[in-house]
């Protein structure tokens, strides 16, 4: 768990430290990096880190949570039918760290956390909160699979294509039982 600051150095080092964790992983795959080297790529003591995160993994928690506090900023505001595309586009303006992420194993924590912080995006499809949340699962479930394979493909496809190919999957869909 990292600790939420309200001091303005203190999120100033939070964030020298989710810097230094990042450019670590770059060069370094993530279990093989020690607080110590964090500490030193950021060019602050332990004491500094330790008064921010318990954990290094709390770190990369941190930086999904910024990046939570910007998607929902903007998404919300998002109609319906561009969601997809914003999402798209916002996933691409963090394409270097995603894909560090990807590359050290760190997929799933990303995917954790998206899928408690995107139901409250979702449209209301349902009066029946159950619906409502199997529903939103459904379709969290598809995107996460498809934003695996971008990332994992270094986003190779534009957002356009990306875009379409899920237009015509969604329009192609057919009922799973009768």
């Amino acid at each position: 768990m990292y600790h939420k600051q309200a001091n303005k150095t203190a999120i100033q080092s939070q964030h020298m430290i989710a810097d230094a964790l990042f450019s670590l992983m770059k060069r370094k795959p993530f279990q093989q990096i020690t607080i110590t080297e964090i500490c030193e790529e950021a060019a602050i003591g332990r004491k500094t880190f330790y008064r921010n995160f318990e954990l290094k993994e709390d770190v990369v928690d941190f930086w999904l949570d910024l990046r939570c506090a910007e998607y929902e900023q903007d998404f919300l505001c998002v109609p319906l039918e561009e969601k997809l595309y914003y999402h798209c586009v916002f996933l691409k303006k963090h394409t270097a760290e995603l894909i560090t992420l990807y590359h050290n194993g760190m997929h799933p924590m990303i995917e954790k956390k998206f899928s408690v912080f995107l139901p409250g995006t979702m449209p209301i499809w349902s009066e029946d909160p159950v619906e409502q949340e199997y529903r939103s699962q459904y379709i969290i479930a598809g995107i996460d699979a498809i934003i695996r394979i971008w990332v994992t493909r270094g986003f190779q496809e534009s957002i356009e294509e990306i875009v379409a190919i899920v237009n015509r999957a969604h329009q192609q869909q057919v009922p799973l039982m009768k």
